[in-house]
């Protein structure tokens, strides 16, 4: 009976990541080719967030409480005439009509159902669904998840996928999908810290 009542929780509590984790992953876009790493953090309460791509070469941290209105701070290897992957650091401060806030790497799972078990590269996972349909384009959105620690705990991320749908035409017109590992509900306070440097203000 523990069980079956478990099994039919966990069709109506919807996956929660928890206020601050640690999370890495691959975007791919199929249609164009592209696999980008990526490694990200999220702190909710702290409201700050940062993500790195290119093996941490290229370093985006958007801090909410910075100023007064937040600001974002990024890192970035840039090619000019006289400079070969320099590293820049570039900032950009929020105003009251656009305040910074965290980015998180993991999908706002409001809206999304629960649709079936599945077994994902040998795990047996949740599938949670949600569909949106804006005039003919239709997304089909979809999220793969575990509990190792159990239904009222922090969930496991380990794919979204995105599949939009032009229904006039009957086509696909997009897709992507991002594989995550190493999910940890934690995170280090100083990793989101922005490093010194020379930063240039308000430069997107």
């Amino acid at each position: 009976v523990k069980e079956k009542t478990t099994h039919n929780r966990k069709k109506t509590t919807v996956p929660d990541f928890g206020k601050m984790y640690h999370v890495k992953g691959i975007l791919s876009l199929p249609r164009a080719e592209i696999k980008e790493p990526f490694e990200a953090w999220y702190d909710l309460e702290g409201n700050r967030s940062r993500i790195d791509y290119r093996n941490g070469k290229v370093r985006t941290y958007l801090i909410g409480n910075d100023l007064d209105y937040g600001a974002i701070y990024k890192i970035t290897p840039v090619t000019t005439e006289t400079e070969i992957q320099a590293t820049k650091f570039f900032q950009l401060n929020g105003t009251k009509e656009n305040p910074i806030r965290p980015q998180a790497p993991l999908p706002d799972l409001q809206g999304f159902e629960f649709e079936k078990m599945e077994n994902y590269e040998g795990v047996l996972c949740e599938v949670w669904k949600k569909v949106t349909q804006a005039g003919h384009k239709k997304n089909t959105y979809r999220l793969w998840v575990t509990r190792p620690e159990g239904i009222d705990s922090p969930a496991t991320p380990h794919r979204f996928e995105m599949v939009g749908y032009n229904t006039l035409l009957e086509s696909h017109n997009d897709k992507y999908t991002i594989d995550y590992s190493d999910f940890s509900p934690q995170t280090e306070s100083d990793i989101f810290i922005p490093p010194g440097g020379n930063w240039k203000t308000n430069i997107q």
